[in-house]
């Protein structure tokens, strides 16, 4: 596909299709925009002539396009741009591979979105009967069949979140379970103890885990970590730990640090244990008690 839309960089996986272009440097904002325009025209042009060839139709109805700048404001108005008769939509989100791509920055909108679907399913999951009954372990194997695959879609995404965004979602993820469990009135802590559950970052970190012992063993895998050296290289350049001659450091660089090295140093603040602790029965039940005597003390 590169041959035929060289003027884009392409991602194809299956049937979905997502192109990226990028602005010119050195021109103005109104000229951007007019030369975006005329090579957005000639991509859909190529996209049809791929089209035909490949004998894949395009779906003109779910075809979009996103626009995303510096700028604070957008073109105004917007190109008008067409592939054949059918004039293209312009958006400000959209859905690619399962994850939602927007004009801002940030990964508020996709947890979002997880966060409206698990809760929905975990409703549904609680909702269900068979023979006008239930049970613990059937709702546990729906949850596993139809939640938990919501949140496995973040595993390559939750080394990124903020601090915050990690513990909100693994408090999301054991208050679902405890709705699934029927006990509400127990804390996270107490209630992985009990009943053996992982968090999120145990799941994650053995997903992580996995992954980068597959990757281990492919030229991919080297080439990644490759890549990462060298990152790590330029960021000692870049902060003035190490020097290299005839190459001077300008104030516009931008900071970068790759994803992979993000992801396991991630890793190595988990460890490699579980955190559900050990603890002895007697001591878990004391805390129950006492938590018990706060309750009817205080009226907490």
């Amino acid at each position: 596909m590169a041959d035929f839309i060289p003027g884009a960089m392409s991602f194809f996986f299956a049937d979905d299709l997502a192109a990226v272009l990028a602005g010119q440097i050195g021109l103005k904002f109104t000229q951007q925009c007019v030369d975006l325009e005329r090579r957005l025209q000639m991509f859909f042009e190529q996209l049809e002539f791929y089209s035909i060839l490949a004998v894949q139709p395009i779906n003109y109805s779910k075809t979009q396009i996103m626009f995303t700048a510096r700028a604070i404001c957008y073109p105004n108005p917007m190109p008008q741009v067409k592939c054949g008769d059918n004039v293209i939509e312009w958006t400000s989100s959209f859905k690619y591979l399962g994850y939602w791509l927007t004009t801002k920055l940030g990964w508020g909108n996709v947890i979002g979105k997880t966060r409206v679907k698990v809760r929905q399913k975990t409703a549904l999951v609680n909702s269900f009967r068979v023979n006008g009954t239930s049970s613990t372990n059937l709702r546990r194997t729906l949850f596993s069949v139809f939640v938990l695959p919501y949140f496995t879609w973040l595993f390559g995404l939750y080394p990124l979140f903020t601090e915050t965004q990690r513990t909100d979602l693994n408090h999301l993820y054991f208050t679902l379970l405890k709705r699934i469990f029927w006990c509400q009135c127990w804390d996270d802590f107490v209630f992985s103890y009990i009943y053996n559950e992982k968090s999120l970052d145990d799941l994650c970190f053995g997903y992580w885990g996995k992954y980068a012992k597959a990757l281990s063993k492919t030229r991919d895998g080297f080439l990644l970590v490759e890549q990462s050296e060298l990152n790590a290289h330029r960021s000692a350049w870049q902060s003035g730990a190490q020097r290299i001659r005839c190459l001077y450091r300008s104030k516009r660089f931008v900071s970068h640090s790759d994803v992979l090295g993000q992801v396991f140093n991630w890793m190595a603040t988990q460890g490699s244990s579980d955190s559900v602790v050990a603890h002895k029965e007697e001591d878990i039940l004391s805390l129950l008690c006492f938590q018990k005597v706060l309750h009817k003390e205080f009226g907490a």
